[in-house]
């Protein structure tokens, strides 16, 4: 296991398109918790002539806790993509996708204006060519959390995200709100920007149901506000207690 953590750091070290339908935790998974996150989304991308839809089939995020204020990650999408031009299919593909793995740590506890923090750090494995270390990205992301109330908090994140023919600087700004002590609601402003091109900014709106305190099912609908982009989504959360008492 200690082998696994050092391979993460150097693949950071090593080597300095972030996709999120909603904020990431301001804080890590229970130690000995296994989470599974399995989310689908449909998003349809028009320019000019040009229309892309992209399905994800799913994308499947394990979360696991190895102490206490500090997680293993990996992220493992599979993506359905058709490209369209003056309404003829040009491309159609399925494919898996780069594949992430790194880890979350604690950094503080909220306290009074100071928001609770941890950092996220991920490799980007490219899956399309033969995998060396000089052509593998990073993601870097600071995840900050203010509680409001007891219903109501807000929750952000800033990054930096770098594959070899690409980079990107990201914010997600949350609300989210308990109604109930098993639904919620959110709503999310999220965007980047590529190199030295404008930011692009996205208006997300969604909510989740508790069906037990193992399994959590969110969905989210989301509009481009500078561009001409919809995205539907839905996200399945199952719980795994890896150690029994």
């Amino acid at each position: 296991m200690n082998k696994i953590i050092y391979a993460i750091l150097v693949l950071f070290a090593l080597q300095q398109n972030i996709q999120s339908q909603t904020v990431e935790p301001s804080a890590a998974i229970n130690k000995n918790t296994l989470q599974i996150e399995i989310e689908s989304t449909y998003s349809i991308q028009k320019e000019t002539s040009e229309k892309i839809t992209t399905w994800s089939l799913p994308n499947t995020l394990f979360r696991y806790g190895l102490f206490n204020g500090f997680e293993l990650q990996l992220n493992i999408p599979i993506i359905k993509e058709k490209v369209w031009e003056n309404d003829h299919l040009v491309q159609s593909l399925n494919k898996l996708d780069d594949l992430q793995v790194g880890f979350s740590a604690d950094l503080w506890k909220e306290k009074k204006l100071l928001p609770e923090a941890s950092i996220m750090v991920r490799a980007i494995l490219p899956s399309d060519k033969m995998f060396k270390l000089e052509n593998a990205g990073k993601m870097i992301s600071l995840n900050l959390s203010n509680k409001i109330s007891k219903k109501l908090s807000f929750n952000y994140n800033i990054g930096y995200a770098e594959e070899i023919d690409n980079s990107s600087y990201f914010y997600i700004v949350n609300i989210s709100y308990l109604t109930t002590s098993k639904l919620h609601v959110f709503i999310e402003n999220f965007g980047d920007m590529h190199h030295e091109k404008i930011m692009s900014h996205n208006l997300n709106i969604g909510g989740g149901y508790d069906i037990s305190d193992k399994l959590i099912i969110d969905i989210s609908v989301n509009n481009g506000i500078n561009q001409n982009l919809f995205t539907v989504g839905c996200r399945v959360t199952w719980i795994i207690n890896t150690k029994k008492n």
